[in-house]
């Protein structure tokens, strides 16, 4: 199999996993992309804000979308109002601000969002052959790192790291909707 039809096929297998989690009702998590703090008209500070950029599925160590793009997941945060008692520790101060400013963004409260995933070039065999990212192109074909540290003796195939990555998304969707169903 060559490259070209390995990675045809890569996203076909990936645009299918995501149809099926759409298909058993699982919300998409978000994307946003950040938008640094500026000066508005020249003068006006605008602080750090998000842009909303899409929607997609996390599997693991990837982010899929239903038009069968997938990306390195950047930071994941969910966007709430949730108030922590007592003393906070900077950094707890730092991941409430930042759920703030998400919900600021017009990110509806209790969102998962993505911030600033790397989309992977799925269609560029030279770029995927020597990505190090999540996914990767190799002679046996289109394999998973499943940890950022992970050798390459390590790799998955993608069709075998998808079919766990589904059946336990799957798998967790389905008691949710019995209990809704039946009280």
């Amino acid at each position: 199999m060559d490259d070209h039809t390995a990675l045809a096929d890569a996203r076909a297998t990936l645009a299918e996993a995501a149809r099926r989690l759409a298909a058993a009702g699982a919300a998409p998590e978000q994307l946003a992309v950040t938008v640094p703090a500026h000066r508005a008209l020249g003068f006006i500070p605008r602080r750090e804000t998000y842009r909303r950029t899409g929607e997609g599925f996390l599997l693991g160590a990837l982010l899929v979308t239903t038009t069968a793009d997938v990306y390195a997941p950047g930071r994941i945060v969910r966007a709430s109002r949730q108030v922590l008692p007592g003393h906070q520790s900077e950094s707890a101060q730092a991941r409430k601000e930042l759920r703030q400013r998400l919900l600021d963004a017009r990110f509806a409260d209790g969102t998962t969002v993505v911030i600033d995933s790397r989309r992977l070039p799925l269609d560029d065999p030279s770029a995927m052959a020597g990505e190090r990212g999540p996914l990767v192109l190799r002679e046996h074909g289109v394999l998973v790192r499943w940890m950022p540290t992970a050798p390459d003796e390590a790799l998955r195939p993608l069709d075998a790291y998808l079919a766990e990555r589904l059946d336990l998304a799957l798998g967790s969707l389905n008691p949710a909707r019995a209990e809704s169903e039946h009280p």
